[in-house]
């Protein structure tokens, strides 16, 4: 009833009052400095990380608080033509509840390779340096798209992700970090570490992958495929190194070959041969150790 009473006896204060800021925000919104702030982001980026180069079309205010960039793409200094990261749009908004934390964080809406991406990250400066947390959601995202994937592990892979990741850790070496992800790749296609007799690689329905990081290790807890030709499970851990195609491999895993499988290899009797001398109770185990670069696989 006060406030009431209020608005009633300044009633003509209060109208000017929200005046001046529907006037503020128009005015913002109509002479917002896109470019001014698109190349300091640029400039910045370039400093923090000669080797990238960071490039935005455009930069929109979105009312009430957020920042839309359109068409942004992270790309090698040196190689050009490969995309780290690229998008359609991302929509940037602040957390305001995050500064009485002394933290600094802030939502996003990403719409990148066919897909979407969305979640939110918190950036903290301590004694050790920044560091960062973020959560992500990963919808529908097209690999086929995500050429720079195939091109950091060495192997071609397709399909449509979904799934999410969360992280913690420095900003500037992830893999001392801690995070999870729990991902589902559909309709998909990957390069095996090794020729498998005449599978070059292996087309399949569905993967469920759970992975751990802790320690520079990626702990794959869980790995189950399942295609038209063969069932296949994985697990074991990835040590990491600066390099990716040094990180070194200690994982074991099975394979079930479905009819469609031995239907393909109909003509090739050595290979037939070898399966049903190792398969026992329909399945084959295998192990893989080496490095990202140079696989060992080893049938037991």
């Amino acid at each position: 009833m006060m406030m009431k009473n209020l608005i009633s006896k300044h009633k003509k204060w209060f109208g000017y009052a929200i005046f001046a800021l529907v006037l503020t925000l128009a005015l913002l919104y109509y002479r917002f400095p896109s470019d001014a702030l698109r190349h300091y982001l640029e400039a910045t980026a370039q400093k923090a990380n000669p080797l990238l180069s960071l490039s935005i079309d455009h930069i929109k205010l979105q009312l009430p608080v957020g920042l839309r960039f359109e068409r942004s793409k992270l790309v090698l200094r040196d190689e050009p033509e490969k995309a780290i990261f690229s998008s359609n749009s991302l929509l940037v908004k602040p957390l305001l509840a995050s500064l009485f934390q002394g933290e600094l964080g802030c939502s996003f809406n990403c719409r990148a390779y066919n897909g979407n991406l969305k979640g939110r990250i918190y950036l903290n400066r301590d004694r050790n340096g920044n560091s960062i947390e973020t959560e992500l959601q990963l919808s529908n995202i097209q690999l086929d798209d995500y050429d720079y994937l195939s091109d950091l592990i060495e192997r071609d892979i397709g399909g449509s992700l979904n799934g999410t990741i969360s992280y913690k850790g420095p900003c500037d070496l992830l893999m001392n970090g801690s995070g999870k992800a729990n991902l589902t790749l559909s309709d998909g296609r990957v390069e095996i570490v090794l020729p498998l007799f005449t599978l070059n690689s292996i087309d399949f329905d569905k993967m469920e992958i759970e992975m751990l990081l802790q320690k520079k290790k990626v702990n794959v807890t869980r790995l189950e495929l399942k295609g038209k030709k063969l069932r296949g499970t994985l697990s074991g851990t990835i040590g990491l190194k600066k390099e990716i195609r040094k990180s070194t491999l200690d994982l074991q895993g099975t394979i079930e070959p479905f009819p469609a499988f031995f239907k393909s290899i109909a003509g090739i009797h050595d290979t037939i041969r070898f399966f049903k001398k190792r398969l026992k109770q329909g399945t084959f185990s295998f192990v893989i150790h080496g490095t990202m670069a140079e696989p060992r696989i080893q049938f037991t």
